[in-house]
């Protein structure tokens, strides 16, 4: 289990160290990140303590969670599967449209307005 350690600073304040065991174990590498207030730390500690005493996805250390930089080829999901169906080769139209369909109902983009699906009433008897 993580645990929070209180460390004074010479400026009287306090900073809050999250401490923990990589994996739980007791030959773990101890690891630690610090804080400036006790409910960051709190927080923190929850997530290492969910994420089985490991350092939560995405965080960097020093950095908090830190959101990936865009590669220059990326694009929406929607855009590519367009342009996927587009390039498929030996179907027929129809198909095509089909799929086409598929991709909106299931991966709607952001100008779709998204609807609830209605579900047909069944009677059983």
């Amino acid at each position: 289990m993580a645990y929070i350690v209180e460390r004074p600073r010479g400026d009287g304040q306090f900073t809050y160290q999250v401490k923990w065991r990589a994996g739980g174990a007791r030959s773990g590498k101890g690891e630690s990140e610090k804080f400036g207030d006790r409910p960051s730390a709190e927080t923190f500690k929850k997530l290492v303590d969910a994420h089985g005493q490991q350092w939560p996805h995405g965080w960097v250390k020093g950095q908090g969670f830190v959101e990936q930089p865009a590669a220059p080829e990326d694009m929406p999901f929607q855009k590519w599967a367009e342009r996927y169906i587009d390039r498929l080769a030996g179907i027929d139209d129809r198909p095509r449209e089909d799929y086409r369909r598929e991709r909106r109902l299931h991966f709607p983009s952001s100008s779709t307005p998204s609807r609830p699906q209605q579900r047909p009433r069944v009677a059983y008897g």
